[in-house]
């Protein structure tokens, strides 16, 4: 099967290297046929510098658009290259490329249309994660698993894989600019969890937070509304694209 992974990239020059030359062990030791494509988003460090100097397939946007919009368009990309199964993961080196088959094996191996990432499998799985958001993500998740009926341990996770055609036309079905910062990822998630014809998974990611500087781009309160909001929007406002 042809596999796309995409990775959004703003402003990890401190982080970007090491991500990469990870990438480029993975592939070294992985035997399935994966491609990378990696979205600069509007990038004002030296990350685009370091795109190039590693020779990856990226694309360069002239300003940061969201992450929302880089998996909208990297989902467009796969679709029209013909690729079968979309992966997506951070540039900010928490997660690692050697998870990608964890997320890859349930849609490989089974009928399973969609692989969330989670982190809260194992306890070594979330070092140096602070209190406040470990606490933050359960609390979203035993909300979001009572709403949807669904279990879900870990509700933030960027770390996913899906069969593009079963999902793309639902991607394309909510295309609102003022969610092209994270509450696109959620809302597309939240549609898949609720919808009847689609098999859904969460597979065992590790996710290592650095031990000083700041861990995330997301901003309290600012970027955990669209988050909700995407999530609550895919439940509750009865469009049915499946």
């Amino acid at each position: 099967m042809k596999i796309l992974c995409i990775i959004p990239i703003y402003n990890e020059e401190m982080r970007l290297n090491d991500l990469l030359n990870d990438i480029n062990r993975y592939k070294e030791t992985n035997k399935l046929n994966i491609d990378f494509l990696l979205i600069n988003n509007g990038s004002s460090d030296k990350s685009l510098e370091i795109i190039k100097s590693h020779k990856f397939n990226f694309i360069s946007l002239k300003r940061n658009r969201g992450i929302g919009y880089s998996l909208l368009l990297g989902l467009k990309l796969a679709k029209k290259n013909k690729y079968q199964i979309l992966v997506h993961m951070a540039g900010n080196n928490k997660m690692s490329p050697f998870d990608i088959d964890n997320v890859l094996h349930p849609i490989l191996n089974s009928d399973v249309d969609y692989v969330s990432g989670t982190r809260f499998c194992q306890k070594d799985n979330h070092l140096n994660n602070p209190l406040f958001r470990k606490i933050s993500i359960k609390l979203l998740s035993i909300l979001f698993t009572f709403i949807f009926k669904k279990k879900i341990t870990d509700a933030t996770c960027g770390f996913r894989a899906f069969k593009i055609d079963k999902v793309f036309k639902y991607f394309l079905f909510f295309n609102k600019k003022k969610f092209y910062t994270y509450g696109y990822e959620y809302y597309s998630y939240g549609k898949v969890l609720w919808s009847k014809n689609l098999i859904s998974c969460e597979a065992n990611v590790k996710m290592n937070y650095p031990k000083k500087g700041k861990y995330t781009k997301i901003r309290p309160v600012i970027d955990w509304i669209p988050i909700i909001l995407g999530y609550l929007m895919a439940r509750y406002d009865n469009k049915k694209v499946f």
